[in-house]
């Protein structure tokens, strides 16, 4: 995480944060260079910008629908796996499709850490990843991802998390 705060200083344009990211917040705040800041949080289940030139979005909020609400699409993403974790297929889905330079994912345990990471490397995206400060990045310079492929992925994601939830019940 300290790597990570040396780097906000220097990051410009817009970012989204998903999940409670205080001490990104505070370093955030205090750079000029960055335009946009979307801060989404399943505590409110809502979209709140805070900028001068966007408005603020509060009404309900969902995931699936997320670049919708970012047409322009953000710079940067800095998000907690654990706001994100019950909904996988459409997180990474929805966060290539709106992310035009860089993805920050910090998780608590390493079962969590290799299962997101997997799901981005069928993309063939680069991802630097520091297991021990509990976090990876994902580089999304330039990426194409094409709707046949989008499609196949989010579908069998969602098949591997019904699959998941019978034989838990079983």
């Amino acid at each position: 995480m300290k790597k990570i705060l040396k780097e906000i200083p220097k990051l410009e344009g817009s970012i989204l944060l998903i999940g409670d990211l205080l001490a990104i917040e505070e370093k955030i705040e205090k750079n000029t260079k960055i335009t946009e800041v979307y801060c989404l949080n399943n505590n409110n289940n809502s979209l709140d910008t805070d900028s001068e030139t966007s408005e603020s979005i509060n009404n309900d909020f969902n995931l699936k629908s997320l670049h919708e609400y970012l047409k322009k699409g953000v710079d940067n993403v800095f998000c907690n796996y654990e706001e994100i974790k019950n909904e996988i297929p459409s997180f990474v889905r929805e966060i290539l499709r709106v992310t035009k330079k860089n993805i920050y994912v910090f998780f608590k345990k390493k079962e969590d850490y290799t299962f997101l990471k997997d799901k981005f490397k069928r993309y063939n995206l680069k991802i630097s990843e520091n297991e021990e400060e509990q976090y990876f990045i994902i580089e999304a310079n330039d990426i194409v991802v094409t709707q046949t492929k989008e499609i196949y992925y989010y579908f069998l994601d969602n098949l591997e998390k019904i699959y998941n939830k019978i034989s838990d019940s079983i």
